[in-house]
This record gives structure tokens, C-alpha cells and sequence, in this order.
């Protein structure tokens, strides 16, 4: 498969267009590169977890339920490709391509598939395929992920095959996802089942990435080109995460289920606000300090479930039946 994306004749117009969408934003466009930061920043972890909490606490249960599992299951699977793929950045593959330097911090790791584009994908596809109805505002959701896609490659870190494959992982995801939600919303009971299976998937595959995969050992000047284990490290964070999501999701669904609708939309409004600054404030001071070194996977494992479990079943849980007016 590494092969496969990374042969000449595969890769070589790839890299032409990049070039070339170089060559205009240095020679011309350079006042774009702002812009299109800011466009890539909905591909960010931390922002389609936010937002997904806000349909889930204050607008509709069940669509945040769908768009909960729709993120968790876009990371599970672009993650497992990315360190399967092991694909080198644009500019790894070839010296002639120039990132814009802002973007390179948050472009650690390797390239196949674009995370952020999948994500755009899965959250903003997710939104439009439940909007449906809402035409003009479905089809500006489409054409926002075409965007976060175009900003990446704009961008330099991502290569065409990167963001078309993380467009096909996240638009396909909004309707197994779907699927999915409806057959256990047809028995509460199936909800366990989904959650054991979720968290099995889970286990499997940070068993393989940690002790099973094999990674390229490629060095410049006596440093890896990826460090490995901080690409390791990412993805425990993230499967500790959305397993601490899917598990507060599946629970809180079986067990204390609650209607955001029930209470006004004033208190709706302050439980969103003090529910996403949180998130905000854990994700901004607590998720850079873990990275800022190496800790156990364990730890970081630990702690990123607790952090999903909080969004989806304490915090919940807190407004919910303990009748905080919140």
C-alpha cells in the first residue's frame, strides 16, 4: 500500500499541483495563507468535539448522539490508516514543496489520509445530511468541506490523494454511521452491544499500533522524519477520547437518557456556554501540556477518557438527575 501512494507515477502530478498552487501563493496570493488557517481550524480535534456537544446538550439528543459516534468513528478509522499508510508530508516526498510555517505545527505525524479533511467531512457532512431538509444550508456545508480540502493542499501539507481519501472516510461515515444509530435506536439494549463492540475495536487496534505495526526509520541530520512515538502518543489520546466518549454516549442512551428540550432555552444556552468553555479550556492548557512531553500511554490514555466520559455521561449526568439548574 506505501508503495502504491508513493510511486513516481502516482505521485508525480500530485506534486505538480502542489507546486503550482505554490507558485501562486508566493508570487501572488500570499494574503490567503490567514484565511485559509482559519478555514482548517474545523478539522481541529477540540472544535468538532465542541460542537457535537452543543447539538448534544442543548439542541437534540439523538443528532448529537449520530454526530458523537460519526466524529469517534472518522478518528478510529483515519488514525488506523494513517499508521498503516505510514505516508511521509508533501514536503518530506519532495524538497521542492514550501509549507506555509504556520501550518506545519499542525501537521505533525504522517499524511494519509487528511485527518482534518475527514473530519470536516464527517462533522459538516454529518450536519448537512441531518439539515437535509435545510437545502441552501446543507449544500454551504458541502461546499465549506470542499474548502477545508482545498486550504489543506493550499497549505502545503497535504497532497491530493490525502484529502480525496479523507473526504471518502468521513462522507461515507454519515450514512454507516446512520445506519447504525437507527438499528440500536430500535432496541435501548443494542446500545451495549455497540458500546462492547466500540470499545473492543478500540483495544485491538492500539494493541496492533503500540506492539504490532512497523514503522519507516527514516532519518535527516540524525532526527527521525516522524517521531514515531509522539505519533503513538496522538493516537492513544485520541482512541482513549472517543472511547471515553462512545462509552458515556452508549450509557448515558441505556441508562439516564435526557431531553435537552425539556428545560428553556436560556438554560440551554449558559449549559452549552460552561459545558464548551470547558472543553475549550481542558483542550488549550490540559491537551498541550500532556504533548509537551512524553508521559506513559497509559496516562494519556487514562486521562482522555475521562475527558470523553465527562462530555457525554458526568456533565450530563450533572444537569440531568442531580437537577442542577444548569
Amino acid at each position: 500500500m506505501i508503495e502504491f501512494l508513493t510511486n513516481n507515477s502516482w505521485l508525480s502530478p500530485q506534486i505538480d499541483f502542489l507546486l503550482f498552487l505554490q507558485n501562486l501563493r508566493v508570487s501572488h496570493f500570499s494574503m490567503f495563507d490567514n484565511f485559509f488557517l482559519s478555514v482548517t481550524i474545523i478539522g481541529e480535534f477540540w472544535l468538532p468535539l465542541t460542537i457535537c456537544a452543543i447539538v448534544y446538550w442543548c439542541i437534540d439528543f439523538k443528532s448529537g448522539i449520530y454526530l458523537f459516534s460519526l466524529s469517534s468513528f472518522n478518528v478510529y478509522f483515519a488514525h488506523l490508516i494513517k499508521m498503516i499508510a505510514c505516508v511521509y508530508r508533501p514536503w518530506v516526498l519532495s524538497d521542492k514543496i514550501k509549507p506555509v510555517q504556520k501550518a506545519i505545527a499542525l501537521a505533525a505525524g504522517y499524511s494519509f489520509p487528511s485527518g482534518h479533511s475527514s473530519q470536516a467531512s464527517a462533522i459538516l457532512g454529518g450536519l448537512a445530511f441531518l439539515l437535509r431538509k435545510k437545502v441552501l444550508i446543507s449544500i454551504l456545508l458541502i461546499l465549506y468541506v470542499l474548502l477545508v480540502g482545498f486550504s489543506r493542499m493550499w497549505l502545503g501539507v497535504h497532497t491530493p490523494q490525502d484529502v480525496v481519501v479523507g473526504f471518502l472516510i468521513g462522507f461515507s461515515l454519515v450514512f454507516v454511521t446512520n445506519f447504525i444509530i437507527n438499528w440500536a435506536e430500535k432496541n435501548k439494549d443494542r446500545y451495549l452491544y455497540l458500546f462492547s463492540a466500540v470499545n473492543l475495536l478500540i483495544i485491538l487496534a492500539l494493541i496492533y499500533i503500540c506492539y504490532f505495526n512497523t514503522y519507516p526509520s527514516d532519518f535527516v541530520n540524525g532526527e527521525l522524519l516522524v517521531n514515531t512515538r509522539h505519533s503513538i502518543q496522538t493516537v492513544v489520546f485520541c482512541y482513549g477520547n472517543i472511547s471515553g466518549l462512545l462509552s458515556g454516549l452508549f450509557l448515558c442512551r441505556r441508562f439516564f437518557p435526557f431531553n435537552p428540550k425539556d428545560v428553556s432555552i436560556k438554560r440551554r444556552l449558559i449549559r452549552g456556554i460552561i459545558g464548551a468553555t470547558i472543553i475549550i479550556i481542558s483542550f488549550k492548557f490540559g491537551v498541550i501540556n500532556l504533548f509537551c512531553k512524553e508521559c506513559d500511554f497509559k496516562i494519556v490514555y487514562f486521562f482522555s477518557f475521562l475527558e470523553g466520559f465527562f462530555v457525554t455521561a458526568i456533565y450530563p449526568l450533572i444537569f440531568s438527575k442531580m437537577r442542577i439548574k444548569i
